[in-house]
């Protein structure tokens, strides 16, 4: 009962701050994330970084494909002269390394997802800062990702200007060091 009575004073003091909340100025923005993380310089490099890794683990994968592939034509070749042991031991030759490749390819690929998920988040947490620089630089009172919003006016899409700011970051040379003084 008593926590009721808490409840209800908070809820009427809530709703009493509507007004005065009202008055104040609500600036309200959105980002598309993914669109950041696609057009930024940033999120390029990182494509094109995981597409060349990953052209090392197909050649990799295509290796191992081939050698299997060879031993699966040499044993449909020879089947018919190989005693039944050379065959069996052929097949159990040919079978460990299907797995092999299967388990190159799944192993490739969540090595693929980690790395993909690594850069992606660094980015997007260098993206993070620049939105709330944005936020705290245009008073903001909130921005948030566009896949939450329904309806939004004009000029709310924070996105591109987000990724601009962000190139600039990334482009900027540092700030030379100070000379020490003699």
């Amino acid at each position: 009962m008593k926590r009721l009575a808490v409840m209800i004073l908070a809820l009427t003091l809530a709703l009493s701050a509507l007004p005065a909340l009202a008055k104040a100025e609500t600036k309200i923005g959105y980002v598309d994330l993914q669109r950041a993380l696609n057009d930024s310089l940033a999120g390029k490099e990182a494509k094109t970084e995981l597409e060349s890794q990953m052209k090392v683990m197909q050649a990799e994968i295509d290796k191992r494909i081939a050698k299997r592939d060879k031993l699966k034509g040499d044993l449909e070749k020879q089947s018919s002269a190989l005693s039944l042991d050379a065959r069996r031991q052929k097949a159990d030759q040919l079978e460990k390394m299907e797995k092999e490749v299967d388990r190159l390819i799944s192993d490739a690929n969540t090595e693929m997802q980690k790395r993909q998920r690594d850069k992606e988040m660094a980015i997007l947490k260098e993206i993070k800062v620049v939105i709330d620089d944005i936020g705290k630089k245009d008073g903001y009172t909130m921005i948030v990702p566009s896949d939450v919003v329904l309806y939004s006016k004009d000029g709310t899409d924070l996105t591109q200007a987000v990724i601009d700011l962000y190139n600039a970051q990334r482009t900027a040379p540092a700030a030379p060091a100070k000379k020490p003084k003699k």
